[in-house]
């Protein structure tokens, strides 16, 4: 291509994302790239155009572009199908994170090959499994293969009166089984037909009563290398185990200095970015994601020890917003578009 423009399409899911999401990643544009906001709607298959917003005169225009060389997916899809039309056109490898809502159990499974240390035991969901697991954990969660924000995710404990507390979002019971023969019935009621894993659960370290977890954000760079960008927390509300709806984010270390000397927390942080790169190679050596920036999201126990408790392929990127150091969370996906341009 020489010193021909990167055009770089951002797919997005509607048109009142464009303009917010476009003016993030804008600024890291280099000289010769053009980088254009379009939705699935804007597509215009049959003249080989997209109908796409951007910069403009320093105006924000709608124009009609040429496929672009390079598509980095920001919309949240299980449907592969307009990823595949779009490759057919542009060529594979050349859309990045195609499929960013991740089936955990089929994640769960890859990573098992290797880091197996850091994974709680995760299995379907079925129901003659329940009553034993539960028996045997003291405390699971049930979530759906397809989750986002922790919607749908119960938690299950077994108290040693022998009576079981199921809640969502919260410790707080919203369910009390008194006898154990009721768990399969109960949980089938509330997953219903939507597929489901059981994860065991962890006795999470907390940070002034709350729960926290650990969210390192994995991104390739302009050589198309994976590094860790950062490694931040959510802190959640008082009273609630679902991070996801969290009080407040904050750069990770800055917990685990409450919490530890500063030997451990140095120990800690390495083996956080030791299992975060690991798990980019295993996504990368599984040949069928392509993905140019995940979230590796963790949990502490009480010993210190991490868990890995699900990959996200969908980065929540306003986490960022007031962290110290954030713009390469914008940079990164742009320079590894302008790597995929060239290449």
């Amino acid at each position: 291509m020489g010193s021909k423009c990167v055009y770089v399409g951002i797919l997005v899911a509607n048109r009142n994302q464009r303009k917010y999401v476009l003016k993030q990643y804008l600024p890291y544009a280099t000289a010769d790239m053009k980088i254009f906001c379009f939705t699935p709607h804007t597509i215009r298959w049959e003249s080989n155009k997209i109908i796409g917003l951007h910069r403009s005169n320093r105006k924000w225009a709608l124009s009609k572009f040429p496929f672009p060389q390079v598509v980095y997916n920001r919309c949240y899809l299980t449907n592969f199908k307009l990823i595949e039309r779009l490759q057919a056109v542009i060529g594979p490898n050349k859309c990045f994170n195609p499929l960013n809502q991740l089936n955990k159990l089929e994640i769960h499974n890859h990573l098992s090959k290797w880091l197996v240390d850091y994974l709680p035991v995760t299995m379907p969901f079925e129901q003659a499994n329940l009553v034993p697991l539960l028996e045997f954990h003291k405390m699971l969660y049930f979530k759906p293969y397809y989750g986002n924000k922790g919607n749908g995710v119960y938690r299950a404990e077994l108290l040693s009166s022998g009576e079981i507390h199921i809640g969502h979002h919260y410790f707080s019971p919203t369910i009390i089984l008194r006898d154990a023969g009721q768990l399969q019935s109960c949980m089938q009621k509330l997953v219903g037909s939507t597929p489901y894993l059981i994860q065991a659960g962890v006795h999470i370290r907390q940070v002034n009563h709350q729960n926290f977890d650990i969210r390192a954000l994995v991104q390739k760079n302009e050589q198309g290398l994976w590094s860790v960008t950062n490694v931040i927390s959510r802190i959640a509300h008082k009273g609630s185990y679902n991070t996801s709806i969290c009080e407040k984010a904050c750069l990770t270390s800055e917990i685990l200095n409450q919490l530890f000397p500063p030997q451990q927390t140095n120990a800690i942080i390495q083996s956080i970015y030791n299992v975060s790169l690991r798990s980019a190679e295993i996504l990368d050596d599984a040949g069928c994601y392509h993905l140019g920036e995940f979230s590796v999201d963790l949990a502490l126990d009480q010993e210190g020890h991490i868990w890995i408790i699900e990959l996200n392929g969908k980065p929540q990127k306003n986490l960022y917003d007031g962290i110290r150091q954030s713009s390469a969370v914008y940079k990164r996906p742009i320079e590894y578009a302008h790597y995929l341009g060239k290449s």
